[in-house]
């Protein structure tokens, strides 16, 4: 490929860097586009030893943003498309999986994007100057820059198969990779607000429950409802007395919304006794919670407070008989 100087290319600025986010990771070369080459388009294969960034993407994730780094140059239209390539295991063969178009500006210019990758994804560079199909490059002199060449566009979508590598070449691209831990394509730092749900991006749902009892003789049966779908956990506790506590439980179910989901809280034999021992015009004081389980931050927790009334049985009076005694 004998590389053709465009006019519009000026000398060289100093690069900026912008810094990744904390458990993004930037791919790609800091170089920056001074020459320029037609009817080809470029995928980067190698840095040079020394770079502060891998040339091929090092895990899965999703590209947020690119930065392209030109010299200045002057005023019109210059579009180049970030690409990026995954190869297919036949030598030399790359499907185009993912693109991104951008219009340059001189030094750097960053792009939003939405690409999802994989783990030795390449990136790669096409593009359209007044028309024509042209590619912006770095020269930088170092074999250890290494970049596949493809005749014309290559279109996403595409498998294409290089025409062979150039050495001391590189494309002025770095891409921004972030996480994407429930594989929804966006990516978890700046684009999912939770990353913990593949059907939500903006912030996570919280569960709101609705509670009711009905206190039964022997057993609690609870009521719960819930906005989202969620793991809900019952369970109660009334105090006996002289520092002794009965705990129920009514053990965990997914409740979905729009059902309502039955627990059912078996008195222990601590209670049943207690109980026994009261009248049935007093009672005990049975504190009931549903937790829910929210996928972030701290659990939903609905407190519910219920009487359950002694079962002592009364005395019952005979009846009187003859002569004042009692039958």
């Amino acid at each position: 490929m004998k590389p053709k100087l465009l006019a519009l290319l000026a000398v060289a600025m100093p690069l900026v860097i912008a810094q990744p986010a904390a458990a993004a990771v930037t791919v790609g070369s800091q170089c920056q586009g001074n020459t320029s080459a037609t009817n080809v388009t470029l995928a980067s294969t190698a840095n040079a030893p020394g770079s502060p960034y891998p040339a091929v993407i090092p895990s899965a994730g999703v590209i947020t943003s690119w930065t392209f780094n030109v010299v200045p140059i002057p005023s019109g239209v210059y579009n180049q498309t970030l690409k990026v390539f995954r190869p297919t295991g036949a030598p030399n063969q790359f499907q185009a999986v993912g693109e991104s178009p951008g219009t340059l500006n001189s030094g750097l210019t960053t792009f939003a994007a939405r690409i999802p990758v994989k783990a030795g994804d390449h990136l790669g560079l096409s593009g359209v100057i007044e028309g024509e199909v042209i590619v912006i490059y770095c020269i930088t002199g170092n074999p250890g820059d290494r970049v596949a060449v493809f005749p014309g566009n290559v279109t996403n979508g595409t498998t294409a198969t290089s025409v062979g590598e150039e050495e001391g070449l590189q494309i002025p691209v770095t891409a921004n990779v972030e996480p994407d831990a429930d594989n929804d394509g966006f990516g978890d730092e700046t684009q999912d607000q939770c990353p913990q749900n593949a059907a939500v991006q903006t912030p996570c749902p919280v569960a709101a429950l609705s509670v009711s009892s009905v206190i039964r003789k022997g057993f609690a049966r609870v009521l719960v409802t819930s906005s989202t779908q969620a793991p809900v956990t019952v369970a109660g506790k009334v105090k006996l007395g002289k520092g002794k506590t009965a705990k129920l439980s009514g053990n965990t179910q997914v409740v979905v919304p729009g059902t309502i989901a039955k627990f059912t809280l078996i008195f222990p034999a601590g209670l049943k006794s207690k109980l026994k021992e009261l009248s049935r015009k007093q009672s005990l004081r049975l504190i009931l919670t549903a937790t829910a389980a929210n996928i972030v931050g701290a659990p939903t927790v609905k407190t519910l407070k219920a009487k359950v009334k002694g079962q002592k049985k009364p005395i019952r009076k005979g009846k009187k008989g003859k002569g004042g005694k009692r039958g």
